[in-house]
């Protein structure tokens, strides 16, 4: 039998995804795409080190985890179809023997992402790509991170028929992280949430349970988005290691411009990836019918937001004026909270961010009316006087119980 990506590792209890000690978060293309432009944009810190580094953590600490619970695997398949079955597109790694080699791929998430979001590129963009192919293959054939290097030659989002990674046993040419801790899961309150008349947790549950494998080409295109099963800590390390380098560079300030980024890519996941789940066909078969009220709206998307692996969402409160998020587990503060111990300010800006986007598209654009996803209406939703304001009531990286966010109207 073949591996399985979603064979037993969703946890109903925590709402975590994890393979092999890796949190893996559902999020789309539009999300992974401008994460990255932004960070990348900022050209006074040199990302691109970072950028692979963390994909090679993640990848090699999973597959070497993998391999050793598991002799037997075919450790180039297992490699090759998590990368397909998690949505990135295609790697061969049989293309690679112990000493590296080339690998060319006709199947590209970030090329795809880059090209849908920003037209083309004028330079290589599969990073994540190239810190999984190297990351991977340290892990197959039991080398050290610190001895293996990665160049993508040719890139798909430039306009080339494919992507081209040259891999060498030659000192590594990204960052090397050091090992992250172990962080204990909170145990989630059993009377978390029970809103009015809504199944919340059959939602979840249902949700949860969609197969979202990638095809043949190793992409998921579902909800109007091509969505990838990220790692977690992936996401967490680029942010995070993005906004040290910045406040090392600008000092007290760098949180305050950091977080705008990452709130801003907040708004694009919820724009783009709930705006799609509440538009979608799939919401009108499964859920829609229950829904009686606006206020239901956020309670259902808030439900489907625990079934992708970003821990435990629950709305406390809720009307057209604000609303109260608590947040059990949340991927963010837990990756960091594994890299850098407690943190001195609240760091969940993706859920911030998104949580905010939620109320946007329920209140502010009416989403139940199914509009067109347009530029003009981010801006109305997101850049507006009308938008809705967001905060922080705690963090668990600053070592509170959970996260606690509140949206409310200026």
């Amino acid at each position: 039998m073949g591996f399985n990506l979603l064979e037993g590792n969703y946890n109903l209890d925590t709402h975590r995804f994890v393979l092999a000690d890796e949190s893996m978060v559902l999020h789309c293309h539009h999300y992974n795409a401008f994460l990255q432009r932004s960070i990348q944009d900022a050209e006074y810190i040199d990302s691109k080190p970072f950028l692979i580094g963390a994909s090679a953590e993640a990848a090699f600490d999973q597959l070497s985890a993998l391999f050793k619970k598991n002799i037997d695997l075919d450790r180039s398949k297992v490699a090759s179809e998590i990368f397909r079955q998690a949505g990135f597109g295609t790697l061969d790694f049989s293309q690679l023997d112990k000493n590296g080699g080339t690998l060319k791929s006709n199947s590209s998430h970030y090329a795809v992402a880059w090209k849908a979001k920003f037209t083309s590129s004028n330079e290589a963009v599969n990073h994540f790509a190239s810190g999984y192919l190297v990351g991977s293959f340290a892990a197959i054939y039991n080398h050290d991170l610190k001895s293996v290097s990665v160049v993508q030659s040719a890139c798909m989002a430039t306009g080339a028929k494919e992507d081209i990674f040259i891999v060498s046993l030659t000192a590594s040419n990204f960052s090397i992280f050091e090992k992250r801790k172990a962080v204990k899961i909170q145990k989630v309150p059993e009377d978390t949430w029970s809103p009015n008349h809504l199944p919340v947790s059959v939602i979840t549950k249902t949700v949860a349970a969609m197969p979202l494998l990638g095809d043949i080409n190793g992409l998921l295109p579902v909800f109007g988005v091509y969505l990838t099963r990220m790692y977690a800590d992936y996401y967490n390390r680029i942010s995070f290691e993005f906004e040290r380098q910045l406040t090392e560079l600008v000092g007290e300030n760098g949180p305050m411009v950091s977080s705008s980024l990452f709130i801003e890519a907040g708004h694009v996941c919820a724009f783009n990836t709930f705006g799609g789940i509440m538009t979608s066909v799939e919401w009108d078969s499964l859920i829609k019918s229950e829904l009686k009220s606006k206020e239901d709206w956020v309670y259902a998307m808030v439900a489907c937001v625990s079934s992708l692996g970003w821990g435990t969402w629950t709305v406390r409160d809720v009307s057209e004026k604000s609303a109260s998020f608590e947040i059990f587990n949340d991927y963010e503060s837990i990756g960091y909270q594994r890299m850098y111990g407690k943190s001195d300010h609240p760091i969940s800006y993706l859920a911030l961010g998104a949580a905010a986007g939620i109320m946007d598209l329920v209140y502010l654009g009416d989403v139940i009316d199914k509009p067109e996803f347009t530029e003009e209406f981010y801006t109305k939703l997101f850049k507006s006087d009308s938008t809705f304001e967001f905060e922080f009531e705690s963090n668990l990286a600053c070592g509170d119980p959970s996260t606690k966010i509140r949206v409310f109207r200026k």
